[in-house]
């Protein structure tokens, strides 16, 4: 365990997250007008900052990160280049250094590159997903890193994974023996096998932490304890010249609403398995080991702390 780490208050009481998302799930007007009214500030309170970037900041982003990459890593990226650009950074710029990792340590670098087909449930009419083509709604680097001609990206038709370096290949070779989204064929879980670092650019790690919260009741399986936890649907990926239809069982999106995803990023502080800090205004969020971070909140699930806040009578009837 690690002492006096600083959390904020979402961090340490999760329960208001919780509620926060189900009051808000009841009245979407609220939802939307403060939204509205988040966007309005953002967009003045951007070109302040814009206005502030110190030239260095960026240099000792990149030493904070290299400091953290051995040879051969793997790398999973989380990102928004809104956040990065607080500190100059472009997704060219981003992209350059990113390149510059596999070729100095020979790491191979993974990005959640989910596509813009698993955005609304699919039907007769849905576009095929075109590994190849396929566009991104995880941002602009995500589409950048895609386009890299050295880029290997999964035929898993959701939130799927990219990745450019010497484990690509191997990576995303079992991915459409995957059924369940984070199961045992999937990259995600090559990358828990691996004991991939994550990194957060740009970005809170609270926002972003797609193992944490939605890879683990995969990983627990049977032991996850909420009844009821899956759906299933049918996507059309395109294989070569070829339309292929492929099963993807996932998580309802009704369990969003009880997500605690500060309070999680909270737990893993206080676990010494997340260090988050800023350099200028730009967030730098990195977990070591994804193996270990797994581990860590199955054994809490096990003990009743789940990453979610779910009423019990969805639980299942032991």
């Amino acid at each position: 365990m690690v002492d006096k780490v600083s959390l904020s208050l979402l961090e340490k009481y999760s329960w208001i997250e919780a509620y926060s998302r189900q009051f808000f799930e009841k009245h979407p007007r609220i939802k939307k007008e403060i939204k509205k009214r988040r966007d309005k500030h953002a967009q003045g309170t951007n070109l302040q900052e814009l206005k502030k970037i110190n030239p260095q900041d960026w240099n000792i982003y990149k030493k904070l990160i290299y400091e953290q990459i051995d040879n051969e890593d793997i790398i999973l990226i989380h990102s928004s280049i809104d956040g990065l650009a607080k500190i100059g950074v472009t997704s060219e710029l981003c992209m350059d250094f990113l390149r510059l990792l596999v070729k100095d340590k020979s790491c191979t670098v993974v990005v959640a590159c989910f596509p813009i087909t698993n955005l609304k449930p699919p039907n007769e009419k849905s576009k095929p997903y075109d590994p190849r083509k396929t566009l991104c709604w995880t941002g602009m680097l995500s589409n950048a890193f895609i386009a890299d001609p050295t880029c290997i990206r999964s035929r898993f038709p959701y939130n799927s994974l990219a990745a450019i370096g010497p484990k690509a290949v191997e990576m995303m070779s079992k991915d459409l023996d995957a059924i369940l989204v984070y199961d045992m064929n999937s990259a995600w879980r090559y990358c828990y096998e691996h004991h991939a670092k994550i990194l957060f650019l740009g970005v809170k790690a609270s926002g972003a932490n797609t193992m944490a919260i939605h890879m683990l009741p995969d990983f627990m399986c049977d032991e996850w304890p909420i009844d009821g936890w899956y759906e299933e649907k049918k996507y059309k990926v395109k294989q070569n010249d070829e339309i292929i239809e492929v099963t993807v069982k996932g998580q309802k999106s009704t369990w969003y609403k009880y997500v605690m995803e500060e309070g999680t990023s909270g737990r893993l502080k206080v676990a010494g398995l997340l260090d988050e800090k800023k350099v200028g205004d730009c967030y730098l969020g990195v977990v070591n080991d994804c193996h270990e971070m797994l581990d860590f909140l199955a054994a809490e699930v096990k003990r009743g702390k789940l990453t979610y806040m779910i009423p019990r009578k969805y639980y299942k009837k032991r």
